[in-house]
């Protein structure tokens, strides 16, 4: 279904989308629409989605430098977590902490099976001390209709992030399209209609800096993908990161807790204790793990995750 032919930085309500219209005005309030003037802008951003869908080269797109090594090998090159942090050296004004995350929908056999992935990103998100401004799923064009990626959408965007945080889908292997965002515009609704996802806006980039064949074409393509998707990271970022859990989570945590410390004494009469973080044994679940390793594995899990010593679960790469 084609929305008509637009630049992909400007459709943000082109097409309906699911999200609540509380929940868009929240957001709408919240993200940048000017930059002042001397004021530097720090934003935490996380990147996620499947293995080998150029999540690391996104990141040197962004810093317009070579930070982190690509891979193209058939299993994930991205084996831990990791936090890259600096400012633009075309744009100070710019800062990002831009935390590059273990690919998603490994096989057991692969570098970082998908449960141990997302354990690590939930981690992640928990160890950010000030929040995320923004998430990013990176994805392959034309490859974001499977059901390993609608499963990793649900589980992080939905399931843990609660749909509080503005993600931005990143299309990536887009060269040599003309226009750059010609897959958007052609398939944008029935993304957002057809698959349900309510992605905020979406960017088709190349990441290919230089090739012997047409150079200059080449370095065309990469300079405005970089613009296109830096605008859409400074229109869509909140402007006040939000930390993962928002208070209504905190405060249903807070209510099962109590209910809990009087079934325990109660048990006897057959009363059953709540399940403290029903979204984490629903995220077990969906990674295929029976309901009693999904319970055992939830309460492992929450024990860490309230750990006053929590350690950042990343390496740290600082850009200079």
């Amino acid at each position: 279904m084609n929305c008509g032919t637009i630049r992909v930085v400007d459709f943000y309500n082109v097409c309906h989308w699911n999200l609540s219209s509380k929940t868009k005005k929240r957001m709408s309030s919240q993200q940048n629409t000017d930059i002042s003037v001397g004021t530097i802008y720090h934003y935490n951003i996380i990147i996620f989605g499947e293995s080998g869908v150029g999540k690391s080269a996104l990141i040197n797109l962004i810093y317009d430098r070579l930070i982190v090594k690509s891979s193209s090998q058939a299993i994930g090159c991205t084996t831990e977590n990791a936090k890259v942090s600096g400012t633009l050296k075309d744009q100070p004004h710019l800062s990002f902490n831009l935390y590059d995350t273990v690919g998603l929908s490994e096989s057991t056999e692969g570098s970082v099976p998908t449960a141990t992935a997302f354990v690590q990103l939930i981690k992640l998100a928990y160890a950010i001390p000030n929040g995320i401004n923004l998430l990013i799923c990176c994805a392959e064009k034309g490859r974001i209709s499977g059901e390993r990626f609608k499963s990793n959408y649900g589980i992080f965007k939905t399931g843990l992030c609660d749909d509080r945080i503005p993600c931005l889908l990143v299309l990536t292997r887009c060269d040599d399209d003309g226009p750059a965002d010609e897959w958007w515009i052609d398939n944008q609704c029935y993304v957002r209609n057809q698959l349900g996802f309510d992605f905020i806006d979406a960017v088709c980039v190349s990441t290919i800096k230089t090739k012997k064949k047409e150079p200059e074409k080449i370095r065309q393509e990469y300079v405005q993908s970089r613009s296109y998707l830096l605008d859409a990271i400074i229109k869509h970022s909140l402007r006040r990161p939000l930390t993962i859990d928002g208070w209504s989570r905190r405060v249903l945590i807070a209510a099962r807790s109590f209910y809990n410390s009087f079934a325990k004494w109660l048990s006897w009469l057959g009363i059953q204790q709540a399940t403290l973080r029903p979204e984490l044994i629903g995220m077990f679940l969906e990674l295929h793990y029976s309901h009693e390793d999904a319970k055992r594995e939830t309460e492992k899990l929450i024990m860490e995750l309230n750990e006053e010593d929590l350690l950042a679960p990343y390496q740290t790469i600082e850009v200079k």
